[in-house]
C-alpha cells in the first residue's frame, strides 16, 4: 500500500511539472545599467526601478520583452530582451502532457544569455 501511494505521488508530481520547469534555466533576472545612472526602467509600461538595478522579468517572455529607460533631459532608450527555446524541454516528448505545463508557465523559453546584462549610454534630448 505504501509503495502504491508513493508511486501515485511521484506520478502526480510528474504530471504537474514539465522538464523545463524542473530542470531548466528559469531565471528571469537581468542587470540593467545606464550612463548616466538613475534612469527609470520600464517593462510593459510598468516601472521596475531605476538604473543600476537587477530586475526580474515577467514569466511570459515569448518573443522577448522590450525594456525602456527614461530619464528627464534624455531620449528614451529601448532595448530588446530576447528569449530562446530551452532544449531541456525536448524531454517533454517522453512525458508529453508536461509540455503543456512548460508552455503555460512560460518555462519552455528562457532569457537569451546575451541579454542578461543591458548597458546603454543615454543621449541628451
Amino acid at each position: 500500500m505504501k509503495i502504491l501511494k508513493l508511486a501515485s505521488f511521484f506520478a502526480l508530481c510528474l504530471a504537474v511539472s514539465g522538464c523545463a520547469t524542473i530542470a531548466g534555466d528559469n531565471t528571469r533576472a537581468i542587470k540593467v545599467d545606464s550612463m548616466p545612472q538613475g534612469a527609470g526602467i520600464f517593462i510593459d509600461n510598468q516601472q521596475y526601478g531605476v538604473t543600476p538595478a537587477v530586475v526580474t522579468l515577467p514569466s511570459y517572455i515569448y518573443g522577448g520583452k522590450s525594456v525602456t529607460l527614461r530619464k528627464r533631459g534624455y531620449q528614451d532608450q529601448t532595448m530588446m530582451v530576447n528569449s530562446k527555446f530551452q532544449p531541456i524541454a525536448l524531454l517533454d516528448i517522453f512525458l508529453w502532457p508536461t509540455f503543456f505545463v512548460d508552455i503555460a508557465t512560460g518555462n519552455i523559453v528562457k532569457v537569451d544569455p546575451a541579454n542578461l546584462n543591458l548597458n546603454t549610454r543615454l543621449e541628451r534630448a
